[in-house]
């Protein structure tokens, strides 16, 4: 807590500190969807620009405080400088941009990306070529993408823009509310793209724009020698300042404690119906998908780790396949024995081609608690102590001992040769396995789920140009949101109300896209399991959690057999599989608007959808952010955030007219010798309160060419004694505060009237 009588180059350093952590913190928070590690560059801009500002502002509000106390030793009754820190310049602001400047074109502006300490004029239109380039990335990437030299300059130059804007704001122009909005410009990407911001960002930044408040000027400094005046408006300053403080600390727990509630809650939808049933040492997949529910918080415990001879990864681990849908539940049918295997036996639903020289994966159980073992969605053979059996109806190694920690089993995976090519060649072939793969619930909106999908694949001549063009619709970030909270639905089918609400995880996206597909005569089934993981170890090793659970469509094709495709935004998925990449099989058709699209009112968010030659995703991506467009929820957090601190600053306004310290006579006069030095009438420096209404008339006379009017000289002359009853008789408001208002207004308001408009007219 910072009184408010603090000198003011120590309460403006401080106002510069909380605004360099609020911008650390926000800028930090940009790691959700800009991949590292850029960080490091952002920290050091925001540290050094953030020190030139102070220090620059330091040097100015030490000289003026050394002119002020000058003044004040001299007894001087005039207009007396007063220390305000330096706000009153913008040669700070002016430091701090060349500093940010000189630092981008150090640390950017480098040939072939190297620092280059001592820029030269090519480190200019090298900047610009990044600045390009970075253009181009985001229209044609997803967040996060990886931190490129493009993508880190936006990061940090960002950073360091709204750091200039919301330190000239805070400590400059002593607007504390308006650089809480420039801070929270760095809010919006994530807010747009994720629908939230980091708890830990959100903690902090309210925090440090909070206390800043607290740092906000005071009336102007006013002398009094009454002890006891003096003594009630510095009680009433720290009364400020501890309140601002306490409501800071109190708005801050409340965020904290909201931010946690928010996090453990499942919504109103409940959960995925045991999909993850997670003790304190165990996780657990179940067969029983619920589509209509949000997705509960999963656990960050290590599900399995493996280890793979080529040093990467496989792909995603299946643990079960989904065939029954009814409308809103998934399950995997009756239980079936399965079949003997041996460990060289090549494990997959068709007939194919093992690769030479196969992949193979060792891995090794944490929490995982199945009766079935994690397999690649690649042609693989098992290795596995327990009496495990093959179904392959489904795909499946089921039947062994229930997994424990430190189980051990070892695949030998044999990728297919999957191109677009091939794909598209493959033949119709919907009558080689089960009806159940192209069994589509019966609803009120099954029609509707049918002229959809057929609206959204347009003349797409071959299946495989149809699921590409499925895919993409779904991934289209301008359409459909991923958000783990599942609006409640409103037409009794899961399937139309995620095509009308578009909003929702994983479940969400490969169910539409398996019924999709289906109503196409595309069979089609659900994979549940685990994505690849995070490399630890120095990538030697991979662990995979409960949070890389995931739900994905698989498409048969014959000649290929079941094929994976990735509907889901980037954000949970990664990239999408090489051979369903749009940007990689030339022909194939960009989705087709449906019929609510072309007749809906075009909007920011339906403007637009990604051309087939949009970049693949890149991993752990959300949405594709296209140049000149956001989501409906991107305008209504902006919306809201305009809106919040155009109420701010108002209610602030207000609350400082309204709380303006009592007005006493030391304060009055000030005020009047301020008016008319503004009027171009001051007084000599030794002159007391006794001698000043004869002065003010002399000055008057002589500037303007006429008398002082009365009414101020009445006014003026009691003003003077009150002063001087105030100061050497000790006298306790000797007017009374009305009678002192009105006569400081009757002063103020004759020098505007009268002396200014003779003072224009003698010029």
């Amino acid at each position: 807590m910072i009184p408010a009588r603090t000198p003011a180059t120590v309460r403006l350093a401080v106002s510069t500190g909380l605004v360099m952590l609020a911008v650390l913190t926000s800028m930090l928070g940009l790691r959700t969807i800009v991949l590292p590690p850029w960080p490091a560059v952002g920290v050091g801009g925001v540290l050094l620009v953030g020190a030139a500002i102070a220090a620059t502002r330091a040097a100015i509000g030490g000289r003026r405080a050394r002119v002020a106390a000058a003044a004040r030793a001299g007894a001087q009754i005039g207009r007396v400088p007063r220390d305000d820190g330096g706000t009153s310049s913008s040669v700070p602001t002016l430091v701090g941009t060349l500093v940010a400047a000189w630092y981008l074109l150090a640390r950017f502006g480098g040939v072939g990306g190297t620092t280059q300490w001592l820029p030269d004029a090519g480190s200019f239109s090298r900047l610009g070529d990044l600045l390009g380039a970075a253009g181009e990335i985001i229209r044609g990437e997803v967040a996060p993408v990886v931190a490129t030299a493009p993508v880190a300059l936006l990061c940090v130059g960002g950073a360091l823009g709204v750091l200039l804007a919301a330190d000239a704001l805070a400590s400059g122009l002593r607007h504390p509310l308006l650089a809480a909005a420039a801070v929270l410009v760095l809010w919006l990407p994530q807010l747009v793209l994720t629908g939230g911001v980091p708890r830990v960002t959100f903690a902090v930044t309210a925090a440090t724009l909070l206390l800043g408040l607290a740092l906000d000027a005071p009336p102007a400094t006013r002398r009094t020698h009454d002890l006891r005046v003096g003594a009630q408006v510095r009680q009433a300053e720290w009364r400020r300042a501890a309140r601002t403080t306490v409501t800071a600390a109190g708005v801050t727990a409340l965020a904290l404690a909201a931010s946690a509630a928010a996090g453990g809650t499942t919504g109103s939808g409940g959960s995925w119906t045991s999909l993850f049933t997670t003790t304190a040492r165990s996780v657990r997949l179940a067969d029983d998908l619920d589509m209509a529910r949000s997705l509960s918080t999963r656990s960050t415990a290590e599900v399995l780790s493996y280890r793979t001879s080529t040093g990467s990864t496989v792909g995603p681990l299946r643990l079960l396949t989904l065939s029954s849908f009814d409308g809103r539940h998934w399950t995997g049918g009756p239980d079936v024995d399965g079949v003997e295997f041996e460990p060289g036996d090549l494990l997959f639903p068709q007939e194919t081609r093992p690769a030479e020289e196969p992949t193979r994966v060792d891995v090794t159980v944490g929490t995982m608690r199945e009766d079935r073992l994690p397999l690649s969605i690649e042609p693989r053979a098992v290795t596995a102590d327990g009496g495990w059996r093959y179904d392959a109806d489904r795909d499946e190694v089921v039947g062994g001992p229930t997994t424990h920690d430190g189980d051990t089993f070892t695949l030998d995976v044999h990728p297919r040769s999957l191109t677009a090519d091939a794909l598209r060649d493959a033949p119709a072939g919907a009558d080689v396995v089960s009806d159940e793969f192209l069994s589509v619930p019966t609803t009120s909106h099954e029609a509707d789920i049918a002229r959809t999908a057929r609206e959204i694949v347009g003349d797409a001549a071959t299946d495989y140009d149809r699921a590409v063009a499925l895919q993409s619709y779904l991934r289209d970030a301008t359409r459909f949101t991923y958000d783990v909270e599942v609006p409640r639905g409103e037409t009794g089918d899961p399937v139309w109300d995620f095509l009308q609400q578009r909003q929702g995880f994983c479940v969400q996206f490969a169910t539409t896209m398996v019924t999709l597909a289906r109503t196409l005569g595309i069979p089609a089934r659900l994979g549940v399991g685990y994505l690849p993981g995070t490399p630890v170890d120095g990538g030697v090793r991979w662990t995979v959690t409960g949070e890389d659970s995931h739900a994905w469509p698989e498409l048969y094709f014959p000649g290929s057999g079941w094929v994976r495709f990735e509907p889901t935004p980037a954000i949970q998925a990664g990239a999408v599989p090489s051979y369903a990449d749009p940007s990689s099989v030339g022909a194939s058709p960009a989705p087709t608007p449906t019929a609510d699209e072309r007749t809906a009112p075009t909007t920011a968010a339906t403007a637009q959808a990604p051309a087939p030659g949009t970049s693949p995703a890149t991993p752990r991506a959300q949405e594709q952010v296209v140049e000149g467009t956001s989501s409906s929820r991107g305008w209504l957090v902006g919306a809201g955030l305009a809106l919040t601190a155009g109420a701010a600053i108002v209610v602030l306004w207000l609350r400082r007219r309204s709380v303006r310290p009592p007005l006493d006579a030391e304060s009055a006069w000030v005020r009047v010798v301020t008016a008319l030095a503004g009027a171009g009438i001051t007084l000599p420096t030794a002159t007391t309160p006794r001698q000043a209404p004869q002065e003010v008339a002399r000055a008057w006379a002589a500037r303007t060419g006429e008398a002082i009017p009365d009414p101020v000289q009445d006014a003026l002359t009691s003003l003077a004694g009150a002063l001087e009853a105030e100061r050497y008789a000790a006298q306790v408001d000797p007017l009374g505060k009305d009678r002192l208002a009105q006569l400081t207004r009757d002063v103020t308001a004759g020098v505007a009237a009268v002396g200014r408009s003779r003072v224009g007219a003698g010029r």
